[in-house]
């Protein structure tokens, strides 16, 4: 029996129209969701000089795909002729400088391209090898895994300036702690562990210090084996300019872990932060 304000042959068509425009926000929020969450390849090469005169070596081992793989690596060496494959032999015709293009393909089709200039001799060496650029990821900037790290520059205890950019091609464990806290001293034996395991790698510790006496947190990491460690100051006196406050890190000790294009890899505990975790992006 129909209730009471119900229009006769329309319930069913309302009942569709509800049913149809669910299934369209899920497919709208499914869509929408993939497209934040994916994430491009990103192309890198090296070369070196090959067996011979005007033959050179390219490699391009260093492309990554942050939450994927990549299936093609394509070349053109810029005398006209292609090839294919994550490492790759050419020898040029003569000398000269040649444009050097890879792109890269990936699982979900998505491309990435790096280009380099390579100058062979009239004697047919090949200039000195490259030494490879690490580009910041094309990823939103945030706090959250995948999210490209928020860039900042504080000093040291010594005055020099210091930029995450510059750990670019880097593995950056970055450390929230302060002197004044016990636990943040009791995970510095592990983050030590961690540093000794993988430095040979490329892995750096990174420590954000918001003390007031830069110089007592400088003697203490010297006096202890963590000399090692980059200790930048952050200055209290900065409130909401810290850059404490705007990673929002409301308690120490607080961990992140930044790939070699500035990716944020982990965040958490310092002693939660595992081999498992790091060797990934080494």
């Amino acid at each position: 029996m129909p209730r009471r304000g119900d229009i006769p042959g329309l319930k069913g068509v309302r009942k569709y129209m509800l049913r149809a425009f669910g299934i369209t926000i899920l497919i709208l929020l499914t869509a929408v969701v993939g497209a934040f969450a994916a994430e491009g390849p990103i192309a890198q090469f090296t070369y070196s000089p090959g067996d011979g005169p005007y033959a050179v070596l390219f490699d391009a081992s260093g492309s990554t795909d942050p939450d994927g793989e990549i299936t093609s690596y394509q070349w053109t060496f810029g005398d006209g002729t292609t090839g294919s494959g994550k490492k790759a032999a050419h020898t040029y015709p003569a000398a000269g400088r040649f444009s050097v293009t890879l792109v890269v393909f990936d699982t979900a089709h998505a491309t990435a391209t790096a280009t380099e200039t390579v100058t062979i001799a009239a004697d047919g060496t090949v200039s000195a090898p490259s030494v490879p650029e690490f580009a910041r990821a094309a990823v939103p900037v945030g706090l959250n895994v995948g999210n490209a790290a928020p860039e900042f520059s504080l000093t040291d205890a010594a005055g020099k300036v210091h930029s995450l950019s510059d750990y670019l091609g880097k593995v950056v464990i970055l450390e929230f702690w302060r002197l004044g806290c016990p636990h943040c001293r009791a995970t510095m034996p592990h983050l030590k562990e961690l540093y000794e395991r993988y430095k040979d790698d490329g892995l750096v510790v990174v420590l954000v210090t918001p003390d007031w006496n830069m110089a007592a947190t400088q003697s203490y990491l010297d006096q202890n084996g963590y000399s090692d460690f980059i200790n930048l100051w952050d200055d209290p006196r900065k409130g909401d300019d810290q850059v404490t406050a705007k990673y929002k890190v409301w308690t120490v000790p607080h961990t992140l872990l930044i790939d070699r294009h500035g990716v944020i890899r982990y965040t958490g505990y310092p002693n939660k932060l595992l081999d498992s975790n790091i060797v990934p992006w080494l």
